[in-house]
């Protein structure tokens, strides 16, 4: 993996756009560079940008606290750990750009953006984005953010993690790792490899082992708490059962009959309200009928005009054309009278129009010399005024002319003063600051000694804060030892104790035979089980038995009912033919004196006429033609006996559906106890076969049916004491076992617990030693910063003035290296002004004279111009007046097309006013021979009108002396409003009203008869009331024996489920045993509540992996010395292979000692983060403050080592002494308003 370039815009103090390419001199071919500048400055926003480009993270954002806000934009906060704070403030857009090699050999760009709402610097913070382009084949990657992160990484190789500990070195934390306490040693190696998993699992392994137990305890609590029914309960259950069955089914019958009875009622009741709306109807149909008489009198008036409709209508029409003729011709008079005086008007404007004519073609003529002389004028003042025009012109350009040089004169004037005055100011300026000109001369050399200086002070702060702190650390840890010992002390104690309670409760378990009882305990749980479930298929099986031997009698029972309602089926079949024939012959009697009997009958014999033939018979002779007086008793007698035949009918026709229903029912309820019988029979020989496979029924076989149920329950009684008293053995010895667990857990804790304590003082000391070497190393390292920063003061002290410079610097050394660099920007930004200045002066003072020049020629041109517009505008002004005098000046063109128009206006109206005479002439003429058509016309009409009316009174007379009445035209005129279709609907209706009167008789009598025939089905005398009361209890009862049977239903299926669960509770507690017992191995291997016992042996072998590739390192920096780890702890000890193999503690080691030994660990964490590639760019930020130059020589051959294994490496620092050794640099230097400027320099 390597890096090529960083592009850079509006991040932090790095303002406007900066570009770092590797790829470019000097950067190409150097191996080693040096990120330099001040505190501040920006050095680590360039690693910042390179973490943003290729994962949209950087290290120091993510190390923010959660759940804190800060300020952005007014009435906007962002997350303190959101990286799109890095935008710098006062600025829209930001990105960070990194082209880089991938794995695949190709070369790719990522760039991470941010911008603002509206591209506003007040605007809110945006989402920010993502891209990523092939540079190879000049290709955009597609995808989401999300994507393009996941193949940024692919292509790189490493993840963010492995990232910042691969190409951004961590020999820092190394640094800090060495020396570091136990738990802040682990701390720093599980962030240093990442290796937090381990811990997490151990938790994991200890929340499931726990989770398992519980799950266990779970089970073991459910067998204890499931219950079961003994065979006597069981038994009794089942016999109460069957007798309920037997209740429930009476009852069942009794609603049912007296379901049927009260039916009887409610259908009686509903026959009796359909006899009422019946004769209702039949009453309300004939007061219709009565009604309805007037109207067939006046249909019949109605249908004897009809033959004079069409005499009417020809009369109608007649009239009706001899009123429009005449409304039409009185139109035609009228309007003829108004076109005769039209005619008249248009002759007089004829006339006038011809004369106006005339008169305007003259005043054309008299007009045209006058209008040819104005056109002349009028081409004549045209060309003085473009003239004038033009000499007004040239007039205003010199004009303007002159006024710009005045201007341009005045302004170079002004300029001149200013100069003069700016440039006075700038030479006192000079004057005043002489003697602070070497200071800003040499800008840069002071400003870079004064960073050493700032550096070695520093140091100076470190070193003393360091010593003070040992100082206090020593009494701690002297105080913590004093503390262990007396710890170690007490925890001996009760290590003593506790192991002899423990000796004790592991010699009295050893007595105690488990395996043997736990075995037992198993056999019996089988017979148990064995038993229970043989009793529970006993059961069933006798059930069965007992059920198939009651179907048995049940359908033999069945059998010989069917056989004595058959019997009883054919006598009714017979019966009821006898009946059905007897009640046919009367219907067919009672029919045909129906129709004898009938109304309309009775109508037609009065219309009959002595010696005429009767329409029906055909006979001549009528003897009933007005009454009939013994038709009305043999109608009654007839009736009678239809009514006692169709009784008999129903009665016999009800027994034998009875009789045929009985033996449908006794049919199918044999087919189904025979199926049942059958089913039962298959039913037991399979549960007798299943019974056979149970141990215990070979024990059975010399037992009574009765006696078996009771015989197996004995026996299960038996085993479950002896169970229960094997479980109480088991628990006692699983007590007696955790109490032995307890102690031990005690034991080993207090084991641990003094283990600590005496390793804890083992550190207390080894750590004193550190600090006493810690402490005379730091006193060295301050009187060397102290005597380096002497050096320093004497050198700067001649380029200042004052002698409390360095007091000044020491209390602000930014604000003094601020004021030097403002005070070096404006002397040089004023001596380039006062060049400047004298230039403009000279140039000033040419431009000048040339102006003066100018303006002399200006002025004489102003005169001759002037002079030219006058004598034009005199010229102009003649002509004009000659012009007014012609037409007063108006227009030519205006003139001649108002002459013109006047004379083509006065011809079109003559020609008009002729065309308007000649339409009202044509006019009167058709008018005038249209009204001879209509005088015509009115005459025929009337002609016609007088011979209908003589029709129509000769129609009158003879219809009034038929019908003898007196109906006029009057009259006649109303009746013959009724149309044809009224007439067919009004005879449909009355005939509809004699109908409805047949129907509703014949309905009367229909509902009557039925009510008969269901009053005689009467099945008992008791009331409807009487029925509701017996249904209600009957239905209590009912209900109550239901729930009962119901409620042992439940009680026998929840005992048969409880044995079932039993069996697989068993079953899933051996199963949650093994489980539990693998997770107990686990848990007292790795696991632990907080993780630290995996943590442990992890993190111990992952520093042996470590070590391994940090050693290889460290032989290619320095031979001597061979890192190992310290035995059963994460500690690091020294092997100096120059002292005969000596093991050195790591707080013996120097600051170049320990600069090499933390490079060679981080280089280590590189090599084996990216043990599957290369990467080929390197950057160690910071590390070189506290080294001399003895080992700061020693640092830079280990990286100029690192260069020769084919690694570019970017060192990150501000000692002055280091970026003087590395030539290739990028400077990172401080603005004013905090913006920051990079630079790549070559030195």
């Amino acid at each position: 993996m390597r890096i090529f370039a960083i592009r850079i815009k509006n991040l932090a103090s790095l303002d406007g756009v900066t570009e770092i390419d590797f790829t470019r001199e000097p950067l190409s071919s150097a191996g080693i560079f040096a990120i330099t500048g001040p505190t501040g400055a920006g050095k680590s926003t360039i690693l910042d940008a390179l973490c943003l480009a290729l994962y949209a993270k950087t290290p120091r954002y993510r190390m923010a606290e959660s759940g804190i806000e800060i300020k952005d934009v007014q009435g906007s906060t962002i997350h303190q750990g959101d990286v799109r704070g890095i935008l710098r403030d006062g600025t829209a857009d930001g990105y960070a750009e990194v082209d880089f090699a991938g794995i695949d050999g190709q070369h790719y760009r990522a760039t991470w953006t941010v911008r603002r709402a509206y591209n506003k610097a007040e605007g809110s913070l945006q989402a920010f984005g993502i891209t990523l382009k092939n540079m190879s084949t000049h290709t955009n990657v597609p995808g989401k953010k999300t994507e393009l992160l996941e193949e940024i990484e692919r292509l790189v190789g490493l993840n963010f993690e492995q990232f910042t500990r691969s190409v951004l070195l961590a020999q820092g934390d190394f640094t800090a790792f060495l020396k570091a306490g136990r738990d802040e040693k682990s701390a720093l190696l599980e962030k240093l490899t990442g290796t937090s998993i381990y811990s997490e699992i151990s938790k994991r392994i200890f929340e499931n082992h726990r989770e398992q137990q519980q799950k266990l305890r779970e089970l073991r609590l459910r067998r204890e708490g499931i219950a079961t029914l003994t065979m006597e309960e069981l038994d009794a259950l089942q016999e109460q059962r069957i007798a309920l069955t037997a209740i429930i089914k009476a009852g069942d019958q009794q609603l049912a009959d007296l379901s049927k009875e009260i039916n009887w009622h409610e259908q009686r009741v509903k026959f009796q309200e359909g006899v009422e709306t019946a004769r209702l109807a039949y009453d309300q149909a004939n007061r219709n009928k009565e009604a309805a008489a007037p109207r067939e009198q006046h249909l019949q008036v109605v249908d004897r005009i009809q033959p004079v409709r069409p005499l009417i209508n020809n009369l109608q029409n007649v009239q009706e054309q001899l009123e429009s003729k005449s409304k039409q011709l009185a139109e035609l008079n009228d309007r003829l009278s108004t076109l005769q005086q039209q005619k008249q008007i248009l002759d007089v404007a004829i006339e006038k129009a011809i004369n106006d004519l005339g008169t305007k073609i003259k005043e054309e003529e008299d007009a045209q010399p006058l209008l040819d002389e104005a056109k002349a004028l009028d081409v004549q003042l045209s060309e003085k005024a473009e003239q004038i025009k033009q000499a007004a012109e040239e007039n205003e350009q010199i004009h303007s002319r002159q006024k710009e040089l005045s201007g341009q004169l005045l302004q170079a004037q002004k300029e001149s003063d200013l100069l003069e005055q700016e440039v006075t100011k700038l030479t006192q300026w000079k004057i005043d600051h002489e003697a602070r000109r070497p200071v800003a001369e040499q800008e840069r050399m002071i400003l870079s000694k004064l960073g050493d200086a700032e550096s070695v002070l520093e140091s100076l702060h470190h070193y003393a804060l360091r010593i003070h702190n040992a100082e206090q650390e020593t009494a701690a840890y002297q105080q913590q030892a004093q503390q262990l010992e007396k710890e170690k002390e007490t925890v001996r104690k009760s290590l003593q104790q506790l192991q002899q309670g423990y000796n004790a409760f592991q010699t009295a378990l050893l007595k105690i035979p488990i395996q043997d009882i736990e075995a037992e305990k198993a056999a019996t749980d089988t017979l148990v089980g064995d038993i229970i479930s043989a009793t529970a298929h006993w059961r069933l099986l006798y059930t069965a038995i007992k059920e198939k031997e009651a179907r048995q009698q049940s359908l033999t029972q069945h059998q010989k009912e069917l056989g004595e309602q058959t019997e009883k089926l054919t006598a009714a079949e017979r019966l009821l033919e006898i009946k059905k024939a007897e009640r046919d012959v009367s219907l067919k009697s009672l029919e045909k004196a129906r129709l004898i009997a009938a109304g309309s009958i009775e109508k037609l014999r009065s219309q009959l006429e002595p010696g005429e033939p009767c329409p029906v018979c055909g006979s001549t002779e009528h003897p009933y033609a007005l009454h009939d007086p013994s038709l009305g008793q043999v109608l009654a007698g007839l009736e009678v006996s239809y009514r006692q035949a169709e009784s008999g009918y129903a009665q016999q026709l009800a027994a034998h559906s009875s009789l045929n229903q009985a033996c449908i029912q006794i049919r199918k309820n044999i087919s189904v106890y025979e199926a049942s019988v059958a089913d039962k029979t298959k039913t037991i020989e399979e549960l007798t076969h299943k019974w056979t496979e149970f141990g215990i029924s070979k024990r059975c076989v010399n037992l009574p049916v009765e006696e078996t149920g009771n015989w197996l329950q004995q026996q299960l009684q038996l085993q479950k004491e002896k169970q229960q008293q094997l479980q109480q053995q088991i628990q006692s010895y699983g007590k007696q076992k955790d109490n032995l667990e307890v102690h031990k857990t005690k034991l080993t804790a207090l084991e641990k617990r003094f283990n600590d304590a005496e390793n804890d003082s083992k550190d207390i000391g080894r750590a004193l030693k550190s600090l006493q070497e810690q402490k005379a190393h730091d006193e060295g390292e301050r009187q060397k910063a102290e005597s380096k920063l002497d050096k320093l003061k004497e050198t700067l002290s001649g380029y200042f003035t004052s002698e409390k410079w360095f007091q000044n610097w020491q209390s602000n050394p930014e604000t003094f290296a601020k004021h030097i660099t403002e005070f070096a920007l404006e002397w040089k930004t004023s001596m380039e002004r006062l060049e400047e200045n004298i230039r403009k002066q000279h140039v000033l003072v040419e431009k000048l004279k040339g102006i003066r020049k100018q303006a002399d020629t200006i002025r004489e041109e102003v005169a001759l111009k002037e002079q030219k517009l006058s004598s034009l505008q005199l010229q102009r002004n003649g002509l004009s007046e000659r012009r007014k005098t012609i037409f007063n000046g108006a227009p030519v063109t205006g003139i001649e097309t108002g002459l013109k128009n006047a004379v083509s206006s006065a011809r079109q109206l003559a020609e008009q006013k002729k065309k308007e005479a000649e339409l009202v002439q044509g006019n009167i003429t058709r008018n005038t021979a249209q009204s001879e058509q209509l005088e015509k016309d009115s005459t025929f009409l009337s002609k016609q009108e007088t011979e209908l009316k003589e029709k129509l009174g000769e129609w009158l007379n003879n219809h009034n002396q038929q019908y003898e009445t007196t109906l006029t035209e009057t009259e006649l005129l109303p009746l013959l409003a009724f149309t044809r279709d009224w007439i067919e609907k009004e005879r449909t209706g009355l005939r509809a009203i004699d109908d409805a009167v047949m129907q509703a008789r014949s309905v009367f009598e229909e509902r009557v008869k039925a009510l008969e025939n269901h009053t005689a089905q009467r099945l008992s005398e008791r009331t409807l009331e009487a029925l509701i009361a017996l249904q209600t209890e009957a239905q209590a009862t009912w209900k109550q024996n239901n729930q009962t049977a119901n409620e042992i239903d439940f009680k026998i299926k929840d005992d048969e489920v409880n044995k079932q669960r039993i069996g697989q509770l068993l079953e899933n507690i051996e199963r949650q045993s093994q489980v539990v017992d693998n997770w107990a191995k686990l848990n007292e291997m790795i696991g632990s509540a907080d993780g630290k016992k995996f943590r442990q042996v992890a993190q111990e072998y992952t520093l042996d992996v470590l070590l391994s590739y940090a050693n290889v390192h460290l032989e290619m920096l320095s031979r001597r010395y061979v890192l190992q780890r310290i035995p059963n702890s994460l500690g690091l000890q020294v092997l100096d292979q120059d002292m005969g193999n000596e093991v050195r503690t790591v707080y013996s080691l120097s600051g170049g000692e320990s600069f090499l030994v933390s490079l060679a660990l981080a280089l280590g964490l590189a090599s084996l983060s990216s043990n599957r590639m290369k990467v080929e760019s390197l950057f160690i930020d910071e590390g070189f403050g506290s080294l001399d130059p003895a080992t700061l020589n020693i640092a830079m051959d280990a990286l100029e080592r690192l260069h020769n294994q084919g690694r570019k490496v970017g060192v990150i620092s501000h000692v002055q002494e280091m970026t003087e050794r590395v030539p290739v640099q990028i400077r990172v230097s401080k603005r004013q308003s905090g913006k920051s400027k990079v630079e790549v320099v070559g030195m």
